[in-house]
């Protein structure tokens, strides 16, 4: 059976952070603070998703259409 500790180096994931072996409690991510590392940039619009939709107008509503 593998050793735990070693389990990234043998799989040959690194963490997204900062290029460690990955852990398996925290996989994908080497430690629980890179986890938090990359929610923050997630949570800090630091990344993001593409989409081919436009905006929505500011109040939250669909402007009006000429009649």
């Amino acid at each position: 059976m593998s050793d735990p500790q070693t389990l990234g180096a043998k799989t040959g994931t690194n963490c997204p952070i900062c290029g460690r072996p990955t852990e398996p409690a925290t996989r994908p991510f080497c430690s629980k603070r890179c986890a938090d590392v990359d929610l923050s940039r997630w949570l800090g619009g630091v990344y993001r998703i593409e989409s081919p939709e436009t905006p929505a107008a500011p109040g939250g509503s669909e402007p009006d259409e000429a009649l």
